[in-house]
């Protein structure tokens, strides 16, 4: 899994990166990869020019994509730990505690190539996300609603049992010729774009696509 530490950094700092350091290297030797702010911008507030929000913000970014935390001893004194908690939380991400580290999961051990290639997909489904929004602007969805959404899922879905061979006419339903093979858009990126209509239909039913 990838595991982000979270814990206290103000007041005695270097102690503090110490401590932290101490638990990433313990959840790196459990087989574990992690992600552990303390060290990744220790010492930064000497000569950096970032906010304090700024930090929390790209903390947030880091906790969005892992898969549990672990807070370090004493992690109680700290504002920005309870916000980074208090998010993991929200997101449904496993939190653990220095004195109780997460195994690995067991998915991950019985299925390493399933588990490597679902978080590829994932990230390469967000990257592409953000492009085509680029070129598309939240428009094309905020339009039609979710009506025009759906009707993108079943041309996608009628795409694919099409080339599965599925026939359509009321006669012949249910049945199947061999599969066709695409001429344009493969069918990974037919699933692919499934996927991401699915999630931004999440998001409009949340209220936050295009804010």
């Amino acid at each position: 899994m990838l595991v982000y530490v979270s814990g206290k950094y103000t007041g005695d700092v270097d102690a503090n990166i110490g401590a932290a350091r101490a638990v990433a290297i313990r959840l790196w030797e459990m087989g574990h990869a992690v992600l552990c702010p303390h060290l990744n911008t220790q010492h930064f507030e000497i000569d950096c020019q970032v906010t304090y929000d700024q930090y929390i913000e790209g903390d947030l970014n880091m906790v969005a994509r892992c898969d549990a935390m672990v807070m370090v001893n004493g992690w109680e004194a700290s504002k920005g730990a309870k916000i980074e908690k208090e998010y993991a939380e929200k997101l449904g991400i496993p939190i653990f505690y220095e004195n109780n580290l997460p195994s690995l999961h067991p998915t991950e051990i019985r299925c390493p190539e399933q588990a490597r290639a679902f978080r590829e997909i994932v990230g390469k489904m967000y990257r592409v996300h953000l492009d085509k929004n680029t070129d598309y602007s939240p428009a094309n969805i905020m339009a039609t609603g979710e009506i025009g959404l759906i009707t993108r899922l079943w041309d996608k879905t009628a795409r694919l049992l099409n080339l599965l061979g599925f026939r359509f006419s009321i006669q012949d339903a249910g049945t199947f010729d061999a599969p066709k093979t695409p001429k344009h858009e493969s069918i990974d990126d037919t699933y692919q774009d499934l996927a991401v209509y699915a999630i931004i239909g999440i998001l409009l039913r949340a209220g936050k696509w295009g804010k």
